[in-house]
């Protein structure tokens, strides 16, 4: 309507060509709300610091970090304010379990986490860091641990590898802490044993003696989690309908964005440049190099694996998850074989 208004107004003129040209051309803006900017939101932070990986596929974004926040990524999307939120999977299940109508349209990350505890209770404890997996997990008991907020990604993970040793939330004393500086205060000053959180974030307990690596999900700690989908992609269902060739190119550009994570040799270094420039070299390379490992080929994942994280869900909370079955939830192009 309004490049017919326009054409009819100035006769066809030149300015009017002009006008139609530049609004064909004009990339479309896509508002993203993100749980975090830390490695596991790798294919993001590497496209905000190279916009030719959604520009290259005429889009533009801008991004708002929520530092942990998952339920507020959650309440974004279905507030309008945001067109995309990229958060742990299983808060969009939850999400979708309690009506929301939302999509899967990108799925980014394996899991990617660890557990770090204070070099102070690790000698107490007596169980060396490399002891049998099970032994590590049977001498969390007692201690206190923190995480994400119930129903996150972090708080799963956590209460399913106490479920290996036979222990659960009510074996350890467990507070939600999404800080990261605040975690690794609180763990050099001996408010808490440790924490589980995303791998890297944790790691300057590791320049100063004051943290040991635990367990870590990205190395394989934890053989049987390593297929679960960590980091997804939301946005509303209506959205998606009304959006199909749109979408289509927002989830090439996640796809895009791990082929960089995994092949351009400069994307670490971008990304630290950024997001962690007094970060030591060889801690950032450490986090970085087994994030690479967990980048999903395709931004998809398969149906085995997205059952196997709602079964999890499903066992901590007690929810039907019937309507956030893959088939129903996840776009084809997000799908793996």
């Amino acid at each position: 309507m309004r490049a017919t208004t326009l054409t009819f107004v100035l006769g066809l003129s030149a300015f009017g060509f002009a006008a139609q040209a530049q609004d064909a051309s004009a990339p479309d803006q896509i508002r993203i709300a993100t749980a975090s900017t830390s490695v596991a939101h790798g294919p993001l932070t590497i496209a905000m610091v190279d916009p030719t990986i959604f520009g290259d596929n005429g889009i533009e974004i801008s991004v708002t970090d929520l530092r942990g926040a998952s339920p507020n990524c959650i309440a974004a999307l279905l507030s309008r304010s945001v067109e995309l939120c990229q958060v742990g999977t299983p808060t969009g299940v939850d999400a979708i379990a309690e009506g929301a109508n939302l999509r899967a349209i990108a799925v980014l990350t394996g899991p990617i986490n660890e557990i770090f505890l204070s070099a102070k209770t690790v000698e107490r404890l007596g169980v060396a860091p490399d002891a049998p997996i099970g032994d590590r997990i049977a001498a969390l008991e007692g201690l206190t641990l923190t995480t994400s907020a119930p129903g996150t990604a972090h708080y799963l993970t956590l209460g399913a590898t106490l479920e290996k040793a036979g222990l659960s939330f009510d074996d350890i004393h467990y507070a939600t802490l999404g800080d990261v500086p605040a975690m690794i205060e609180s763990i050099r000053n001996g408010q808490i044993d440790g924490s589980l959180w995303t791998i890297g974030s944790l790691a300057p307990l590791l320049q100063d003696g004051s943290g040991v690596r635990w367990i870590s999900m990205a190395r394989g700690d934890i053989e049987e989690f390593s297929t679960l989908p960590y980091v997804t992609v939301y946005a509303r269902g209506d959205w998606v309908d009304e959006n199909p060739e749109l979408v289509e190119r927002i989830h090439q550009s996640y796809a895009d964005a791990v082929d960089a994570l995994k092949n351009d040799p400069t994307a670490s270094e971008k990304i630290k440049a950024e997001f962690a420039p007094d970060l030591a070299q060889e801690l950032w390379d450490d986090g970085f190099s087994q994030a690479q490992t967990a980048y999903l080929d395709g931004a998809a994942t398969t149906a085995e694996a997205w059952q196997q994280s709602i079964d999890m869900q499903a066992r901590s909370t007690g929810k039907d998850y019937t309507a956030a079955a893959f088939d129903k939830v996840v776009i084809p192009s997000a799908r793996a074989e």
